[in-house]
């Protein structure tokens, strides 16, 4: 995507301050969550971006403990109780999972997971991967077809 200059913005969910829903319920009313921390910006990220690609290592077969927090403190955009979502229509979204193992069906979950959330905010999931057998990065970066495939899931989704 950045090799044909569409602007990307990055976040790191562990060097974020994201506190955990408390439950009030008072975003079912304004479509607003009562605690102002650094969702704020990951909320008003998701509803200006034409793309949303969510990734996450499997701990223990599912998201990391900051992405559960993250998909918690989203429901002020989940159209679960209201039917509507402020996140304007024809948004596309990625999913990754990334794993030790050798598993592919616990990146699945993840997957199902990404795929679960991004249906809540009217999101169409339009590209997934997963990679098993990562014990470091340079596992990855070594992995030709693997950057051959992100690549490719890149262009398709400029593309369509």
């Amino acid at each position: 995507m950045k090799s044909v200059d569409i602007d990307i913005k990055r976040f790191v969910l562990d060097e974020m301050n994201i506190n955990y829903c408390k439950g009030c319920r008072e975003c079912e009313k304004s479509l607003k969550c009562v605690q102002r921390d650094d969702m704020d910006i990951l909320s008003e990220a998701i509803i200006e971006s034409d793309f949303v690609l969510l990734a996450s290592p499997s701990y223990w077969g599912d998201v990391t403990g900051q992405m559960k927090v993250f998909i918690d403190r989203s429901l002020p955009l989940c159209n679960a109780k209201t039917g509507i979502t402020p996140v304007p229509e024809g948004k596309k979204g990625i999913a990754v999972a990334v794993r030790a193992g050798p598993s592919k069906a616990e990146n699945q979950h993840i997957i199902d997971t990404f795929e679960h959330y991004f249906g809540h905010l009217g999101i169409k999931l339009a590209a997934q991967l997963t990679v098993e057998s990562v014990d470091s990065l340079s596992d990855i970066q070594n992995n030709k077809d693997i950057i051959d495939e992100a690549y490719m899931i890149g262009q398709k989704i400029i593309n369509s």
